[in-house]
């Protein structure tokens, strides 16, 4: 059952400014199953932490400005928060009349939108507490940074311009961003693989002693930093054949690699212009 909290409005002389803010509490029973909670944001950020309870809570606050009261309606009136909810997993998005997404059916993967005129800007800040052991997969655009906090199910954060930190993490699968840092506090040593990436950031990865990794890493305009004992790898060279079985290419991997103890999962790190680091906790 979802329960309708508050909703405030403010409207003021120039720059107009509505925001509305919803608190829904949503009770799923999870049948000792891991639940993936979804959320596809484009601009505002994500916050998510883990909670004793059952349910999944969010909070989300929807802001639209806009230069004029018409074009400030039709921004609340077009702009929504959709939610799906499966047996296996919770989807919280945004829709319009012009974003086209695979969650709302008319584009396999992916997601465009295309306006006529932007005649009124929109963000949306998610803020959720969920289940400690569901699987989490979060993305933004811009406007806001990706906080994760105390999840122990498999992890997907990714952001473009604002940062991605993730604190008491066990499982990550992806955390990646464009313009921002990338922050890892790890609960416990990583056992599966993970892809840390950012173009213009600095990637910090916090582990424990007795840490096991293979790590590749790839920066074009920065170095690999590491607090643990290590053995370099040798780089990995691929062979290809031409179409027609005239030739043959060999080329050399452009990453590098070191081993950190014995027999640890694929940690891969990609930078352009930022150093990386493994950090002991």
């Amino acid at each position: 059952m979802k329960t309708l909290i508050l909703v405030l409005m403010t409207t003021m002389g120039w720059p107009q400014e509505h925001k509305k803010e919803i608190k829904i509490s949503d009770a799923i029973r999870m049948d000792g199953k891991q639940k993936t909670i979804i959320v596809d944001n484009i601009f505002g950020e994500i916050k998510v932490s883990n909670s004793s309870s059952s349910s999944i809570q969010y909070s989300v606050v929807k802001t639209i400005e806009a230069d004029s009261d018409s074009d400030l309606q039709e921004g609340i009136n077009e702009v929504q928060l959709k939610v799906i909810n499966r047996n296996d997993s919770i989807i919280l998005y945004i829709d319009a009349p012009f974003m086209c997404s695979k969650w709302n059916g008319c584009q396999r993967n992916g997601r465009w939108f295309h306006r006529d005129k932007e005649d009124y800007d929109f963000v949306f800040d998610f803020e959720l507490k969920i289940p400690q052991n569901s699987n989490l997969n979060v993305q933004t655009v811009d406007k806001g940074d990706v906080i994760v906090e105390g999840i122990s199910g498999t992890i997907s954060a990714n952001n473009v311009n604002g940062h991605v930190l993730i604190k008491s993490a066990q499982l990550i699968e992806s955390a990646c961003t464009v313009n921002g840092d990338v922050d890892i506090y790890f609960a416990r040593n990583p056992t599966s693989d993970g892809r840390f990436k950012t173009i213009n950031g600095t990637i910090n990865l916090y582990c424990m002693d007795r840490m096991n990794a293979r790590v590749k890493a790839k920066t074009m305009n920065g170095n690999l930093y590491t607090a643990f004992d290590y053995e370099a790898t040798k780089p990995q060279l691929t062979r290809s054949t031409s179409s027609r079985g005239e030739s043959t290419v060999y080329k050399i991997d452009e990453s590098f690699g070191i081993e950190i103890g014995q027999n640890g999962p694929l940690l891969s790190f990609e930078t352009l212009n930022g150093d990386i680091y493994l950090k002991r906790q």
